[in-house]
C-alpha cells in the first residue's frame, strides 16, 4: 500500500529561514523562531539535531531527562551507525569509551564476522547513559543548537493543519510554572515507541504486529568475554511459566559490564513477572553457554523489563512535522536493529529538510522522498525481525534457508552484513533473496 503525504501537506511556498542564530544562551524561546524543535535528545534527536546544525540550521533540542540517565535498551550497534558517528565528528570520543569491539555476531540462525566498511569490522554495546551523554555533550556545544534537558513538551502549536511549534514545561517541580512556547518552521519528533508528537498529529501505523516478545534485562560485573568477542545470543525456554521459545542475549559493553537479557515470548509475559528475578535466573540457568559465563559473575542494579515492545510503522511526516528513530518505527529488540535504525533515518530526515529549505524541491516532495527511502531501508529487517519474511515463503524453504546459512560460509557472512547494514537488508532479507540464495 501506498502512502500519500500530498493530502495533507499544502504546496504552499516554504517558510522563510528564522532570522535569529541562536545557541544554548539564547533568551526565552517564544521570541525566537528555530528552524527546527526536536523532542527527544537521545541517539535520535540528538542525532538528527548535529545533523542540522552542521549544515547551518537552528535548532531547539528538547528532553524531558537529563544526562547522564539510563534508559531500557539493548544498546548494540553496528558499522553504519559508527559511520553516522564519525560524520558527527564523535567517533573518537565513542571509541575512547571502554567498551570491547564486538568482531563476530553470534546468533541463534548465524555465525559470522562482521564486514568491515570504511576499515571498521566491530559493533559496539555502549551503555545508553554513557553514548546519550556524549551526543546530547556534542550537540549542546554546536553554537546552532539551544538544548532544554529536563523539559517535559505537553503539547504542539498549530496554524491551521500546519504544526508551528511545541508547548513545554519543567518535567520536574515547579508544577505550577506556565508553559512556554517555542516556534519553528519544523517540528520533529525522536520521542520513542509512545511519541508525544505522533499522538499529537494522529499519524496512521501500518504494517503493525503484536508483540512478540516480552524482554528483561540487567547489568552484570566479571562476566568473561568470549574469543572472539562477540554478540552472543541463544534459545532456551521456560516452561514454568508457560513459554515454549525463550532467548537470551550477551553483549559486553562499557564499565566492564556486560548487559544480559532474557525474553519469553509474548504471552507468558504476565506469569514472568509475578517473580520476575527468579524466572530470569531460572531462564538464562536453562541456556548452558549462558549459565557458564554467569558463573562467578555478580548483578549490578536491578533488573528491568517490559512486555510493551510492538511492532510498527507509522507515516513519517506531514505539514510541519516528520518523525525519527522508534517514534516511526519500531520493533522487537531481538534483531538489535533500534540504534542503527535511529541513525539512518536521521541521516535520511536530514538530507529531506536540507533538500527542501536549500529550495531545490518543495515540502510535499522532501517529505514523500523521506518517507519513501526510509521505507525502503527499514523494511526488509522489519519484515524478517517480525515474521513477516517467514510468513511470505514456505516453510520449507524458510527452512532450507536456515539450513544453507550453517552450510554457506557465503550466506552467513552476508546476513551478518546484511543485519549491520553493510549491504542493503534486501539483498538477504526478501522473498527474491531468499529464493535466489536457495538456487545458487
Amino acid at each position: 500500500m501506498r502512502y500519500s503525504l500530498e493530502a495533507s501537506i499544502s504546496r504552499g511556498r516554504s517558510p522563510r529561514r528564522g532570522g535569529e542564530r541562536v545557541g544554548a544562551g539564547s533568551p526565552k524561546d517564544v521570541s525566537v523562531t528555530y528552524d527546527a524543535v526536536i523532542v527527544g535528545a537521545r541517539i535520535a534527536g540528538a542525532t538528527t539535531a548535529l545533523l542540522l546544525a552542521e549544515r547551518g540550521y537552528s535548532v531547539l533540542l528538547l528532553d524531558r531527562d537529563r544526562f547522564p540517565s539510563a534508559v531500557m535498551s539493548t544498546h548494540l550497534f553496528f558499522t553504519d551507525t559508527l559511520d553516522v558517528l564519525a560524520r558527527l565528528g564523535v567517533l573518537d570520543r565513542v571509541l575512547a569509551v571502554d567498551a570491547p569491539h564486538l568482531t563476530r555476531l553470534r546468533f541463534p540462525y548465524v555465525d559470522a564476522p562482521f564486514a568491515a566498511v570504511h576499515g571498521r569490522d566491530f559493533a559496539l554495546c555502549v551503555r545508553r547513559e554513557t553514548l546519550d551523554a556524549l551526543l546530547v555533550e556534542a550537540a549542546g556545544a554546536h553554537p546552532n543548537v539551544a538544548l532544554r534537558s529536563g523539559t517535559r513538551v505537553t503539547g504542539l502549536v498549530r496554524e491551521g493543519e500546519r504544526v508551528v511549534g511545541v508547548r513545554y514545561r519543567p518535567a520536574r517541580g515547579r508544577a505550577a510554572q506556565a508553559e512556554e512556547e517555542a516556534r519553528a518552521r519544523f517540528v520533529i519528533g525522536a520521542d520513542g515507541r509512545h511519541s508525544l508528537v505522533a499522538q499529537e498529529v494522529g499519524t496512521a501505523s501500518y504494517a503493525a504486529v503484536p508483540p512478540l516478545f516480552a524482554w528483561y534485562y540487567a547489568y552484570f560485573a566479571g562476566m568473561p568475554l568470549d574469543d572472539p568477542p562477540s554478540a552472543f545470543a541463544a534459545r532456551g525456554a521456560l516452561p514454568e511459566v508457560g513459554a515454549e521459545y525463550g532467548a537470551s542475549f550477551v553483549f559486553p559493553t562499557d564499565d566492564g559490564q556486560t548487559v544480559v537479557g532474557f525474553g519469553v515470548q509474548r504471552d507468558a509475559f504476565d506469569r514472568f513477572r509475578v517473580r520476575h528475578r527468579e524466572h530470569f535466573f531460572l531462564g538464562l540457568e536453562r541456556i548452558p553457554a549462558v549459565a557458564a559465563r554467569l558463573a562467578g559473575a555478580r548483578l549490578v542494579g536491578q533488573i528491568v523489563g517490559t512486555g510493551d515492545l510492538p511492532n510498527f510503522l507509522r507515516v513519517p511526516a506531514g505539514p510541519g512535522w516528520a518523525l525519527v528513530g522508534d517514534a516511526g518505527c519500531h520493533k522487537d529488540p531481538h534483531t538489535a536493529q533500534g540504534m542503527g535504525d535511529a541513525t539512518r533515518s536521521a541521516v535520511l530526515l536530514a538530507q529531506a529538510l536540507d533538500r527542501w529549505w536549500r529550495g531545490e524541491v518543495d515540502e510535499v516532495e522532501a517529505l514523500r522522498d523521506y518517507h519513501l527511502r526510509r521505507d525502503a531501508d527499514l523494511l526488509p529487517m522489519y519484515d524478517f525481525t517480525t515474521g513477516r519474511l517467514e510468513a511470505r515463503l514456505a516453510p520449507e524453504e524458510w527452512e532450507a534457508f536456515g539450513r544453507r546459512s550453517w552450510e554457506d560460509e557465503v550466506l552467513a557472512r552476508a546476513r551478518v552484513a546484511a543485519m549491520a547494514h553493510a549491504i542493503p537488508p534486501g539483498q538477504v532479507y526478501s522473498v527474491e533473496a531468499v529464493r535466489d540464495w536457495l538456487t545458487r
